[in-house]
């Protein structure tokens, strides 16, 4: 699912993995539970929780959408002009990020539940 204006996911240490060599990186487990010591992986391993905290950042774009005046190609005359957008608009996505976050975070997460037998598909 698509949450408007995200324009990166990263779980764990995210990209600031690719900077890290692998022994570095390794999430080496230190009990029967499947904790391990450092979580780099964010509590998802290959698309699976581990059982670690859930822990996941996302960055979000700017709104482009402003009326100060901007530059855009016009479809009908073929040629560059200015336009501002009109209207009552948000001019920062960031204040109503979280709460869509939050919402998609415990959809994806019942649905997982639902898959794997945890609670019930149909609520009677």
């Amino acid at each position: 699912m698509a949450i408007p204006a995200v324009r990166g996911v990263e779980f764990g240490t995210g990209f600031a993995a690719a900077a890290m060599y692998g022994l570095e990186h390794n999430d080496a487990i230190i009990d029967m539970d499947g904790t391990t010591r450092t979580n780099h992986a964010g509590g998802v391993v290959g698309g699976i929780t581990n059982g670690n905290e859930l822990v996941y950042r996302i960055v979000v774009k700017p709104t482009s959408s402003t009326p100060q005046v901007q530059n855009t190609l016009n479809w009908e005359s073929g040629e560059v002009s200015e336009f501002s957008v009109k209207g009552r608009h948000d001019l920062c996505v960031g204040l109503r990020a979280p709460v869509i976050l939050e919402a998609m975070t415990a959809i994806v997460l019942l649905d997982l539940m639902m898959l794997a037998g945890k609670v019930d598909r149909i609520w009677k």
